[in-house]
């Protein structure tokens, strides 16, 4: 009998009811049906930034990893799909940390940083900051109304996100 056999069968391996704990667990499922072995290892990167006591330097390991493997999209899928506004966060951060360009996914930020949450809102106007491609005019219209219609309790985020998105009106 294998191990993981062996480890699912015994009663004491683990609490059910710790699996529940968002304190002891993270929740964030990445659906995996069609990925190929580069993406389940970077799923698998992403899931590990949320687990606690993750040093810096492991997290810094893994921004590396993300960056080698141009996860972009799944990062994004990964946010959408998180519920908890610190993993949210976490993975935002994760974004502009591994030195990805997000700029194919401009709007999603500009409207994460028009969220209430100011370390979220941080995150994702860190991640706009960042963004090096060129960014259409209709996309840049929408997101100006986005941010100037939010909100937000973050008013200085906000100026700043404006500002970002008029230096980008040509």
């Amino acid at each position: 009998m294998s191990d993981i056999i062996k480890e699912l069968l015994d009663e004491d391996a683990f609490d059910p009811k710790k699996l529940f704990d968002e304190e002891e667990y993270s929740t964030l499922i990445i659906a995996r049906e069609g990925f190929s072995k580069k993406d389940n290892t970077a799923a698998d990167l992403l899931e590990g930034l949320l687990e606690k006591g993750i040093t810096r330097q492991e997290s810094e390991a893994i921004f590396l990893k993300l960056k080698e493997s141009n996860s972009v999209d799944l990062m994004v899928n990964a946010i959408k799909k998180a519920d908890r506004i610190d993993e949210k966060t976490i993975l935002t951060a994760a974004c502009w940390e591994s030195c990805l360009d997000f700029t194919n996914h401009f709007l999603f930020f500009v409207e994460l940083t028009c969220h209430d949450s100011f370390l979220l809102s941080l995150e994702a106007l860190t991640v706009v900051e960042y963004c090096e491609g060129t960014v259409d005019e209709p996309t840049l219209t929408k997101a100006m109304l986005i941010a100037q219609n939010t909100k937000s309790n973050n008013k200085e985020l906000i100026n700043d996100l404006i500002e970002n998105i008029k230096s980008r009106i040509a």
